[in-house]
Formats: structure tokens, sequence, C-alpha cells
């Protein structure tokens, strides 16, 4: 089995909305891989308590997905 990579799992589920708020309030770039994979622990800490994406939790599954990729790697 493939691992989920960052660009076909993961960053489609990341919105310019997003991207443009983090930009905004932090100092990294949701929309690039490097910055996503250094960040990872703290995005998934948010992730799961819900802090992130500040307009509502993502659904269980997309949490998954993003732990998933995590536990596998983070492949671009």
């Amino acid at each position: 089995m493939t691992p989920l990579s960052f660009a076909q799992a993961i960053r489609p589920l990341i919105r310019d909305f997003d991207i443009e708020e983090m930009k905004y309030n932090s100092s990294f770039d949701l929309s690039k891989y490097e910055d996503v994979r250094a960040h990872s622990a703290d995005i998934y800490e948010r992730l799961v308590d819900g802090s992130m994406p500040s307009d509502g939790a993502w659904p269980a599954e997309n949490i998954a997905k993003f732990k998933q990729w995590m536990d596998e790697g983070m492949a671009p």
C-alpha cells in the first residue's frame, strides 16, 4: 500500500482561507509541504482540540487522514 502524500491527500483538505489566516497569524504556510511537515505535531494537536481551523473543527475522518500521513512518514 502506498503511503498518503501531502500533495494528494493532505493539501486538498486545506482551504485557501486557512492558508491566508495562518500566514497572517503564524510564521508558516499551510500550502507548503516543508512548513506543514515541520509543524505537523502542532497542527495535529490543534486539529484534535478544534482550535484549527478557526471557523470550525475538521471532520474526524480528515483528522485521521492527517494522523495517518504523519504516521506513514509524511511523504511529499
